[in-house]
């Protein structure tokens, strides 16, 4: 198996890849953050990742948030000293939970379960559970593959999302970013209360809209902050107006 650590701490980590190397496990690398651990886990397609929980910037479970989007296949587990997360890691949908200091016995025992889900498959990847099996935590802030860097936008300040030429464009106040999310993952990803899909190719932030348009024929759309104006499909129109407070007529 094709292990990834990842941990803030140093010293934990190098604990942790000497458990593993000793039971046989290849560390393809070790990450201190989130945001590494996305570019390494991107480059090196790993099958199982260790991932602490309480880590500066995105926490190990957003980070498993963002990996059940982009690599339904990995295997997570986590390592954390706080035995009160369990029950969340769980509900990520996460192969096992280990309690620091992890023992070698009981890491021997995640690792035959990561073997037995990696052998059933076939292919080396795990089935992509159904969806209502992955109740996601929505992120504060959302991942953003760049050349060299992954960007960390706050979801409030993200103005829309909009599919153009096989690639999901999202707007912030400091610019148009290209990225590898479809938009029914960022549905998911990003909270309901403040996004929603006001058309087959665009989702929008509420608090960002500005004027509600009728354009005729049965045609709407949307002006945002900013002056941008975004399609509204004929389906969606009423959930938008019930949304944003505004009686049908």
């Amino acid at each position: 198996m094709r292990a990834l650590v990842v941990d803030d701490e140093p010293l934990a980590r190098a604990y942790l890849r000497q458990l593993l190397e000793e039971q046989g496990v290849t560390v393809v690398a070790e990450a201190e953050s989130a945001t590494q651990a996305l570019l390494l886990n991107e480059d090196l397609q790993p099958e199982l990742l260790f991932l602490d929980i309480q880590m500066p910037g995105l926490t190990g479970l957003q980070l498993a948030a963002a990996l059940r989007q982009t690599s339904p296949g990995v295997l997570l587990v986590f390592v954390t000293g706080y035995s009160e997360h369990a029950v969340t890691a769980f509900e990520h949908a996460a192969l096992d939970y280990l309690v620091k200091p992890v023992a070698a016995a009981r890491l021997a025992q995640t690792l035959a379960r990561a073997q037995e889900q990696l052998s059933h498959v076939g292919h080396l990847e795990r089935e992509d559970p159904p969806e209502a099996e992955l109740p996601l935590t929505p992120l504060k802030r959302l991942p953003i593959r760049q050349d060299y860097s992954v960007l960390l936008p706050r979801v409030e300040d993200i103005r829309y999302a909009l599919a153009q030429e096989k690639r999901v464009v999202v707007q912030t106040a400091e610019g148009e970013y290209r990225t590898y999310y479809t938009l029914s993952q960022l549905e998911r990803l990003l909270p309901a209360e403040l996004f929603l899909r006001i058309h087959d190719s665009c989702l929008v932030n509420l608090e960002r809209v500005e004027e509600l348009l009728y354009l005729g024929n049965h045609a709407y759309g949307v002006r945002l902050t900013g002056g941008q104006q975004l399609p509204v499909s004929r389906t969606r129109f009423s959930l938008l107006q019930k949304r944003l407070g505004i009686t049908p007529r």
